[in-house]
């Protein structure tokens, strides 16, 4: 799903395929007949009337909306724990529809209102300095609105009252991590580092095991069921709505929306549920989340945070991004940086005055499906001739020196870590280089403008070898660096400054995701990408990723876990020209997930 480019439908093809398939499969079995009751709803969007009957052994029903009454309206059902009943319908006609969790033990209601269809801005930034120009429609995409309300019928203890509390949001289930099997078999890992967005992985096939994000809601019925919901901004579109039983470990659910071959899905399930851990989330220990998340992006009708980024970083063609390239701004702190820090590591200069060479005997692209992501060409011997604090002579063997500006950083003893780019290389080539004194191993990473999906973004091959020069110890005859899965369910917090920080869960062998905390400390905007881990030793980890999908750009960071401190480099080419600049953050562990004994079983690590 995470490359799958989607078609986004017509509006007449949205209507005529959800009209054609209006009952959710997989449905419970018809209640008893006779029950009917009136929804009661506060709220600017709330509708003025929804009245139910539903009667007779059939999986129909009679609702009216606003003064329109619909009969023989095919419904669908499901119970968890005999209280909590979710019920689902489309209104005949449309592609609205109606999804009611019902509590009947205190007639409260929590109804979400759905529709297809929303036009985006293009071009635009998320602060409004730089204004759109134009506008995008996905009629695809599922858009709601929920309600917090109550039940009128017979028996309920409402009639002609209000309740004094109905449900709400929640920060109760920020930073929880849960193992999903659905009755269908479908496997996923769910995340949820924020209070507007949450993260999964598929762990039906290896190929799937790529983090997406999706726009959230977590709603708080009591201490024992929830509500979670999330919609597939800048995927599919679709949505799943979820009623968790915390108790008891089960959920009952439905998705509803369009697959990647734009067929309608809309089926009921169920799913047994697993803890896998839990990330400390930093609001005020008193805080609920019971307040209306203060991050939604959208006015109106079903305002809800919604992050498009490939709405605001334009793709691009090669040449576009190679005529982009030509304004360089390397290591110039006044130019664009993605990912401005006050936290860098202290700025190294051991290496002024020497010279060495690093051998690299093992090259590998980082992702199997990205083996074309190999430029096939690239050097795999370095001289290097450390002229100064700022710059540097490098050559192949054989070759002419050339001159570069790089920064030095020792992110643990004796290991030494260092960017710059590859002038005249056509690619606009960059070259990260970490050299471990101490055992004579190196790595590198070569990255370059273009990727295996992309003419503009950034696409990095990895190179594992050696080092020889004065000081530096002999190297082991077979070891050498390599991927590694350390890190794997582990969450920390990022302080890159006084103003910038974010949470990261390094949440499959092969992506992670990043949440921006929000005014209140409740985590917020949330990203994901792929991204690979590299072993140097117990105390340095190269952790590498690209902003896919996104902006495009690389991030590659030399952790130390003994000093919980990063520092690296963000490289990219965008609109403001090419970058290559410093970054790094200090490091608190919010927790660990247990999640690698789901990717041992489908053979991934």
């Amino acid at each position: 799903m995470f490359f799958h480019q989607f078609n986004p439908l017509t509006e007449a093809e949205v209507t005529r395929k959800v009209a054609a398939a209006p009952q959710a499969k997989n449905s419970a079995a018809p209640v008893s007949s006779g029950w009917s009751f009136n929804l009661k709803f506060g709220g600017e969007f709330a509708p003025s009337q929804l009245d139910y009957v539903i009667s007779g052994s059939a999986l129909t029903l009679t609702v009216t909306e606003n003064g329109t009454t619909y009969k023989d309206v095919p419904y669908g059902w499901k119970s968890l724990s005999e209280r909590v009943i979710l019920i689902t319908h489309t209104i005949p006609g449309t592609s609205r529809a109606w999804h009611i969790i019902y509590d009947t033990e205190t007639s409260l209601v929590t109804a979400f209102e759905t529709w297809f269809g929303i036009s985006v801005p293009v071009g635009g930034d998320m602060f409004g300095t730089r204004q759109p120009t134009h506008y995008r429609d996905i009629p695809r995409e599922v858009q709601r609105h929920y309600h917090f309300g109550w039940a009128e019928w017979s028996e309920s203890p409402w009639n002609g009252k209000t309740p004094e509390k109905l449900h709400t949001t929640t920060n109760r289930l920020e930073g929880r991590g849960l193992h999903w099997k659905y009755c269908c078999g479908h496997e996923v890992l769910s995340y949820f580092p924020s209070v507007v967005c949450s993260t999964s992985v598929s762990l039906d096939a290896p190929e799937d095991t790529i983090t997406v994000t999706y726009p959230s809601d977590y709603l708080r019925i009591n201490d024992e069921f929830f509500i979670y919901a999330k919609w597939g901004v800048e995927f599919a579109g679709e949505a799943w709505i979820e009623v968790i039983d915390m108790f008891r470990g089960k959920a009952a659910g439905l998705k509803f929306g369009f697959d990647e071959q734009d067929e309608f899905v809309y089926e009921l399930h169920t799913a047994e549920l697993t803890v896998t851990g839990d990330a400390a989330h930093l609001e005020t220990i008193t805080l609920n989340g019971d307040k209306a998340p203060p991050m939604a992006t959208l006015t109106g009708k079903g305002a809800r945070y919604a992050y498009r980024p490939k709405d605001m970083d334009i793709p691009m063609k090669k040449e576009e991004a190679h005529a982009k390239a030509q304004d360089k701004h390397i290591y110039d702190t006044t130019g664009p940086n993605i990912m401005n820090s006050g936290n860098t590591l202290d700025r190294n200069y051991f290496l002024v005055g020497k010279q060495f060479a690093l051998n690299y005997d093992h090259v590998v692209t980082p992702y199997p499906w990205s083996a074309k992501n190999n430029p096939g060409n690239i050097s795999q011997q370095y001289e290097y001739d450390i002229a100064s604090k700022e710059t540097l002579k490098w050559r192949a063997p054989g070759g002419a020196w050339q001159e570069e500006k790089y920064v030095c950083f020792e992110p643990a003893h004796d290991i030494y870590f260092f960017s710059h780019m590859l002038t005249g290389d056509p690619n606009f080539a960059n070259v990260t280089q970490a050299i471990d004194f101490s055992n004579g191993l190196a790595t590198c990473i070569f990255a370059r403008v273009g990727s295996w999906t992309s003419e503009w973004e950034i696409g990095a091959t990895c190179l594992f070898g050696t080092a020889s020069g004065e000081g530096i110890a002999t190297p082991p005859f077979s070891k050498r660096h390599d991927f590694t899965t350390d890190l794997v369910g582990k969450s920390y917090a990022w302080a890159y400054s006084d103003t910038m920080c974010s949470v990261h869960v390094y949440s499959s062998p092969e992506s992670y995701s990043w949440t921006i905390f929000q005014d209140d400390n409740s985590g917020g905007a949330t990203w994901s990408s792929p991204c690979f881990y590299i072993k140097l030793r117990d105390d340095a980890y190269i952790f590498q990723w690209v902003e896919e999908n996104c902006n495009g750009s690389q991030g590659i960071m030399c952790f130390n876990p003994q000093i919980m401190h990063d520092g690296g480099f963000f490289f990219n080419v965008g609109h403001n020209g090419l970058m290559l600049n410093v970054t790094g953050a200090y490091a608190r562990s919010l927790g660990t997930f247990n999640v690698k004994p789901y990717f041992d079983k489908k053979g991934n690590i």
